[in-house]
């Protein structure tokens, strides 16, 4: 049986970018979130029609959090399509975003990133994150 999203997403995750960063996610049973590379932290929440998404420090001084509308539940459909973005880091990372498995992967193509240095030979026009499950908690 497929497991759901949210049972899904649960536990230590390496990630690596075609931006050259790499670190390790970690989602808890409570819905917290972190991240190793810039330190990041925040809460997760997914309702039948959406995922939340805020961050410790800037969304709670006001910032609109970052919402996924219509996510389905099973994690093999909700990792199988394209989503819009809204609020959060939208604006940052663009208003559209693909998700897929790739193997034992998790891969997240954000499409409309762009890092401003068109011309440069180290310029990204997308932003693609490949998030890999450790099996033991690092």
């Amino acid at each position: 049986m497929e497991k759901a999203i949210t049972a899904y997403a649960k536990g230590s995750w390496s990630f690596t970018t075609n931006a050259g960063f790499d670190g390790v996610l970690t989602i808890t049973d409570d819905g917290r979130w972190s991240e190793t590379r810039l330190g990041l932290s925040g809460r997760w929440e997914y309702d039948p029609v959406r995922v939340t998404v805020t961050m410790d420090g800037t969304d709670s001084e006001g910032a609109k959090p970052y919402i996924i509308p219509s996510v389905p539940k099973p994690a093999e459909d909700a990792l199988s399509r394209g989503y819009r973005l809204l609020g959060g880091w939208s604006l940052s990372l663009g208003e559209k975003m693909k998700a897929r498995r790739d193997k034992d992967a998790v891969v997240l193509e954000f499409e409309e990133f762009s890092d401003g240095q068109a011309g440069s030979p180290d310029h990204i026009e997308s932003l693609i994150f490949t998030l890999t499950r450790f099996k033991e908690a690092p």
